[in-house]
Order: structure tokens, then sequence, then C-alpha cells
């Protein structure tokens, strides 16, 4: 490299990388800055390309592990179970009521009935729950 190189405006040096790492210096050396600009975005893009094909199988990877480590819940369906007892059902008789009474143009609110039918289901839940549990 000569003298003259090093003070060519058209050129640009770049002796490190964009994580910090020292690399060879590479010098692009081109008629113009444009020309200059996009050599250097291409090799930019190349080495983002190997590292997102990197991250991506890694990403891929992880996904498989918690797949497979991720067990079913089998609470909703307990609940819902919970929810048909006859214990339950007199309550959920009430809450339905209400609900019908509110979309008919009624001002109250049915969190009363709710509030009794869901503490009914997760009494009769909470034992099942926690039998399934390992």
């Amino acid at each position: 490299m000569s003298f003259f190189d090093l003070i060519n405006p058209f050129s640009y040096v770049t002796p490190f990388h964009a994580d910090g790492d020292a690399a060879e210096e590479s010098v692009v050396v081109a008629a113009d800055a444009v020309e200059a600009a996009a050599v250097v975005i291409e090799q930019i893009e190349e080495s983002n390309a190997d590292e997102e094909e990197t991250e991506t199988e890694e990403e891929e990877e992880e996904e498989e592990e918690e797949e497979e480590e991720e067990a079913e819940d089998k609470a909703p369906l307990i609940k819902e179970g919970c929810g048909e007892t006859l214990a339950c059902k007199s309550l959920k008789h009430h809450y339905d009521e209400c609900a019908a009474r509110v979309e008919d143009g009624s001002s109250e609110s049915c969190a009363e009935e709710f509030l009794h039918f869901m503490e009914c289901v997760d009494h009769c839940a909470a034992s099942k729950i926690f039998a399934q549990l390992k």
C-alpha cells in the first residue's frame, strides 16, 4: 500500500469489525464514495447473514428443547368438570340468569354471582389439581 492510497479520499479503511474484535485491515478503493459505500455495505450484509444463520439455528434448538419440557396443563379441564358438578351447577345457573338480564338491558353487575361460582369451582378443583402435580 502506497502513501497515495492512504490519502485517497475514496478509500475506506475498516480495521475493526462491528463487534469490536480486531480484524485484518481491509481497504476498499473505489471510483467514488457511493461505490465504496456499496462495497462496505455488501461486506457488512454478508457478515450479518452468517450471524443470523447461526442465531436462527440456535433459536430452533432452544425451541425444540422447550417444547419437549412443557407438560400439558390439566387445570382447565379439571375446572371445567368441576363447573358441571351438582354443587356448582346452581351457582352457574344464578350467574347465567344474571348475564341474561344484563344482556336484556339491566344495569346490574354479575360480579357477585361470578365470584361465587368461581369460588365453588376453585374449591372443587384445588385438591384434584394438586394431586396431579409431581
